[in-house]
């Protein structure tokens, strides 16, 4: 893997349960570490939704160094990067080598 490829800083949140102050359970982003990663838009689509309103929605590529941090990310994690969030959809070793990371994510629906 080339260094210079991994220019993006990436934080990574998990999703907590707790409550508002009615005491209804509600989803907070509880960050967890950051790494150094590379981001790659891959397509995107563009609907009309209740009524007027457009949504927008990306796939997008990340790829990371392999640690034990990155390669246990689930759906119950985002990254964000620069105020974009990235929903994670699935997550894969590359090459089963234990050295790369590719995270393939949604952006644009919605904050997670």
């Amino acid at each position: 893997m080339e260094a210079g490829r991994l220019r993006h800083r990436i934080a990574i949140e998990q999703a907590v349960e707790t409550q508002d102050s009615s005491g209804d359970p509600v989803i907070a982003w509880q960050p967890i570490g950051t790494v150094w990663g590379a981001i790659e838009p891959l397509r995107g689509r563009e609907g009309v939704y209740a009524g007027n309103d457009t949504l927008m929605e990306m796939d997008t590529r990340i790829t990371v160094r392999y640690s034990p941090l990155t390669a246990a990310l689930t759906g119950l994690n985002r990254l964000t990067h620069q105020g974009n969030y990235f929903n994670v959809v699935s997550v894969a070793q590359i090459r089963l080598a234990q050295r790369e990371v590719e995270i393939l994510a949604k952006s644009g629906v919605n904050s997670g």
